[in-house]
């Protein structure tokens, strides 16, 4: 790795750091020397790339939005999405067609999260009896009803934040600095320094900060809580039985659960709702019996065909904000952060990265 020095003896400098590099901050990095080739960037990372929820993420992409400013994020994503496909030739995103459990009193809130601005429609008996072959046992109450919608997409995170690296990488004088846990940032000089827990610094001229769930243990920590950042435990059982060929996902919206074929792992991801507030990144933590419980009793009343392959699963930690909004905020001069993906954060990544590097740029914000 070679390393830009100010002078003789003076911290490495650069155009642009990014702190992290999960998909928000792979994006950012993208991005910045898409804008500028010339600009000089380096990303860093106090573990590995595309550690945390973007290894672990399921990248199912459902373009749906609590309320319109998320909506309006997801839809910016996509567009965001599909223009990085036509770009790269490949963003590692393949369709899946997509099945909704709600309350029959639920279906028009369902329509309206919606942020392509598509719109459920009942199942037709073809598909209903699909879903039986597929999902053994199904059932649901008199007062559910099974939708569909146009097919939507599950992605592959951490290759394409490898992917964006790499392009990142290959040009001159940009490099990845891994072992590096940001500890401070702050102006000086005319510049950001950023200070790892062991001393070292470097430093930019501008910073965006993408830490994911590790925000509330380093330097914006107290920004972000201002914000209302919180980081909860994430939990996507496996259902260990190969999802046959053209099996569509299975979301139990009111329980904000779903079900979702997982060819590369032969099996399927089972993400629940975890009620475990304030676990770090850096806490030990597992599937403890309150998740399988969960995990169980909804296999039990809807899929109970599968409740004999419910067997380990992934763990992880992410960032929550109110609303499920992302925040992307000016945290001091020349420095951004990007955070709270909310459990989206792979599917709004795009448009987080975007705002992030506009508000750098002094350009409007989209």
């Amino acid at each position: 790795m070679s390393e830009r020095t100010t002078g003789a003896g003076e911290a490495p400098h650069y155009d642009l750091a990014v702190v992290g590099a999960g998909a928000v901050g792979a994006f950012a990095a993208y991005y910045a020397v898409r804008r500028d080739p010339g600009r000089r960037v380096v990303v860093i990372t106090h573990a590995g790339r595309g550690a945390g929820a973007t290894r672990l993420s399921a990248g199912f992409d459902t373009p749906t939005g609590h309320n319109p400013a998320q909506r309006a994020l997801a839809a910016r994503s996509t567009a965001l999405f599909d223009e990085l496909s036509a770009g790269l030739g490949d963003a590692g995103r393949a369709p899946v067609d997509v099945r909704w459990l709600v309350a029959r009193e639920h279906a028009a809130a369902l329509d309206a999260t919606m942020a392509d601005g598509g719109r459920t429609r009942p199942v037709t008996q073809e598909q209903r009896a699909l879903l039986d072959r597929m999902f053994p046992g199904l059932s649901h109450g008199d007062d559910q009803v099974l939708l569909a919608t146009a097919p939507m997409t599950a992605g592959r995170p951490q290759w394409l934040a490898d992917r964006l690296l790499d392009e990142v990488l290959g040009r001159p004088d940009n490099v990845l600095l891994e072992g590096f846990r940001v500890t401070e940032v702050r102006r000086t000089g005319g510049r950001v320094e950023l200070v790892a827990a062991d001393g070292s610094r470097i430093t930019a001229a501008q910073a965006v900060l993408a830490p994911g769930p590790w925000v509330l243990d380093g330097p914006v920590a107290a920004a972000a809580r201002e914000r209302g950042a919180r980081v909860k435990k994430v939990v996507a059982f496996h259902i260990m039985t190969p999802p046959p060929a053209g099996a569509p996902a299975l979301v139990l919206e009111d329980a904000d659960a779903f079900l979702l074929p997982h060819r590369p792992g032969g099996h399927w991801i089972f993400s629940i709702t975890s009620p475990d507030w304030d676990r770090g990144p850096d806490e030990p933590l597992a599937i403890d019996t309150r998740d399988r419980e969960l995990a169980r009793d909804l296999l039990a009343r809807h899929v109970p065909g599968f409740l004999p392959h419910l067997l380990g699963g992934r763990v992880f930690s992410d960032c929550f904000t109110p609303g499920h909004l992302p925040v992307v905020d000016t945290v001091g001069d020349g420095v951004v952060m990007a955070i709270g993906g909310s459990g989206s954060g792979y599917r709004l990544a795009p448009a987080m990265a975007e705002d992030a590097l506009n508000l750098l740029d002094g350009r409007a914000r989209t």
